[in-house]
């Protein structure tokens, strides 16, 4: 199997770390994750996920989760030394290019920035903000944007 480079959206990286499940439907979202994550370990996927991500998952783990700053900063430290896993820092023309998708499409600045990183470097992107999902498979005109649980059903299964 050829490598395949995936972007790991702040969301899906909080399943894993915080383990969370659906209050809904009982379903564990961060299994998914999980498996991705081993799969990146091992090799068999390259994982991405940006500076921005790191910060907004300190701000969330942080205030919505209430984690004390230790566990917090821990918590980044075993991210970063995930094997086969980058994080990527935003150039210039990434911030540029993000401004022009956000005028076109209904993003979140976040959002524009993570698909303006990944566009021309990364396969795919991994995510539960279906808004997000919706709008990359839009504009890429093929199916590039999953949640983890479709990623593994329909991707690493043809892999």
């Amino acid at each position: 199997m050829e490598n395949i480079s995936v972007f790991l959206d702040t969301d899906v990286l909080i399943n894993w770390l915080a383990k969370e499940v659906d209050p809904n439907t009982g379903e564990e979202l961060w299994r998914a994750p999980l498996r991705i994550l081993k799969e990146i370990e091992v090799g068999e996927l390259s994982g991405f996920t940006s500076i921005i991500n790191l910060m907004e998952i300190i701000f969330v783990l942080r205030r919505k989760k209430r984690w004390k700053d230790e566990k917090i900063i821990s918590t980044i430290g075993r991210i970063r030394e995930i094997p086969n896993f980058s994080v990527l820092i935003p150039t210039e023309a990434d911030m540029i290019s993000a401004y022009s998708i956000q005028t076109v499409f209904a993003l979140d600045p976040f959002n524009s920035i993570y698909y303006s990183m990944s566009r021309k470097r990364i396969d795919y992107i991994i995510s539960r903000d279906s808004d997000f999902i919706s709008i990359v498979n839009s504009t890429e005109k093929k199916l590039v944007a999953f949640t983890p649980e479709k990623f593994l059903k329909d991707v690493m299964k043809k892999s």
